[in-house]
């Protein structure tokens, strides 16, 4: 079932309901007081009968006969009295059968009087009390007219219930439509995007109401959307070209040796080239492999070790300084805790030592003097580790691209490597809940912090 159905049948059973209960109250008010209105005639009846008869002891037929006589007779009115022994001493109107059962008048005696219906008719009953005994006088007539009414007030509010509900159905269906026609404008737009334009974005109005604000998150997420389409498709591109260049010298060097006979010192050093090209082919795959390994639903099954980061610091710097002898790593402890085991850090021992090993490697290879420095300091909520070099600075434009894979500047594009390092490292410290920042200015040291939470 559609918004636009539900919200109509809701409407329309809401107002059917409100209305329905006031009709049903006016009804009941109607009948009551008509009821109780007729029934005061009657007990008026009964009364005046019995007071002539009983009373004041005048002749039953002269009673009957006044009654003939008089213009305030009831529709089919009739009055019958009851001695003490149930017996009938009184009656008008004998062509019309009325019987009255003894349980009837037993009840009256009891109660002095009593009210109800028998037959269609409505009946009043009046206990009196003289010396020779307790009669019964009882009054009964048709309420024509209130009955009347009763039925075409009946008709006419349930004709008005049927007229309003088919109004509140017709004015729910075009007011739910009206009120839903913003969110069809917005689902034929978001239909159009893709794949026929993904610039195109919705129309956020100046109003602060629910519409504006779903717009406004939906092209945020249109936004990220094509961010992560810009991003596939650079990733695609940069694979293709990083495995093109060797794939290419691979294949041209294998030609070039099968054009004619040659020495095999010729043969050795075009194995040996095919080799080299070989080893760049298969450290792309590893750190692809890396980078494709690294993923924030493998996080529970990873981060399962207790990591002294102080001990990670002192092993980066070895395993650095030995890919080349020009390197040259410092480290400075800031305040430590008492407890070395402060220091520790639940993670992934492999991975993180992978981050800080990429930085540290990054921080000497663009340093002007090969020397980078890591800075560890504590604090009681986090461990925070900075990288910092004095090499050329970062561009301001480059900045917010730098953590994306296989981006690589101007100025890096000839040192040799893929761009796929702080990608990684990006996706390590986040797997691991931390945040790494870069600063970079012209004439002032770059700097990668990390920042872990304890």
């Amino acid at each position: 079932m559609t918004i636009r159905k539900r919200l109509t049948l809701r409407f329309t059973s809401l107002v059917s309901s409100i209305l329905l209960l006031a009709f049903v109250s006016i009804y009941a008010f109607c009948w009551y007081f008509i009821s109780s209105d007729f029934y005061r005639r009657l007990d008026r009846k009964a009364n005046t009968t019995g007071d002539m008869l009983i009373r004041h002891r005048l002749d039953a037929k002269l009673i009957q006969q006044l009654g003939r006589i008089r213009k305030d007779q009831l529709p089919n009115q009739k009055i019958m009295v009851f001695d003490g022994r149930d017996s009938l001493i009184f009656l008008t109107n004998e062509s019309l059968l009325i019987t009255i059962p003894k349980s009837v008048l037993a009840d009256i005696r009891q109660t002095k009087q009593k009210d109800f219906q028998q037959g269609g008719y409505y009946l009043s009953g009046t206990r009196f009390m003289t010396a020779s005994g307790q009669y019964v006088v009882i009054a009964s007539a048709e309420n024509s007219y209130g009955d009347e009414f009763l039925r075409r007030l009946l008709w006419a509010l349930t004709g008005l219930f049927v007229l309003i509900a088919g109004m509140t159905a017709f004015s729910g269906w075009f007011f739910a439509g009206d009120a839903l026609q913003p969110m069809q404008q917005i689902d034929q737009i978001v239909s159009d995007i893709f794949p026929r334009n993904r610039d195109e974005r919705l129309v956020v109005t100046k109003d602060d109401d629910e519409i504006s604000r779903l717009s406004a998150t939906i092209n945020r997420l249109l936004d990220r959307v094509a961010e992560s389409f810009r991003l596939q498709r650079m990733f695609v591109a940069n694979v293709s070209h990083e495995l093109k260049n060797p794939l290419t010298q691979i294949s041209s060097q294998l030609e070039v040796s099968l054009l004619n006979q040659r020495e095999p010192d010729a043969y050795r050093q075009t194995i040996r080239s095919v080799l080299d090209d070989v080893g760049d082919l298969a450290a792309l795959t590893h750190e692809l492999l890396q980078l494709s390994q690294v993923n924030q639903e493998d996080a529970i099954g990873l981060l399962t070790d207790t990591v002294r980061m102080d001990e990670i610091v002192w092993d980066i710097r070895d395993q650095v300084t030995a890919i080349n002898p020009r390197y040259q790593v410092n480290i400075e402890l800031g305040a430590l805790p008492d407890d070395p085991d402060q220091l520790a850090v639940q993670g992934n021992k492999t991975l993180l030592a992978t981050a800080l090993k990429n930085l540290t490697e990054n921080a000497c290879k663009f340093s002007d003097d090969g020397q980078a420095l890591i800075h560890v300091n504590f604090d009681p909520a986090s461990l925070n580790i900075s990288i910092q070099n004095t090499g050329q600075s970062i561009p301001t434009a480059d900045l917010p691209y730098i953590f994306e894979p296989f981006y690589r500047s101007r100025q890096t594009a000839d040192v040799r490597g893929y761009g796929v390092g702080l990608s990684l490292v990006e996706r390590i410290i986040r797997l691991h809940q931390g945040q790494i920042s870069v600063s970079s200015m012209p004439g002032q040291p770059t700097l990668f912090t990390i920042k872990l939470p304890r």
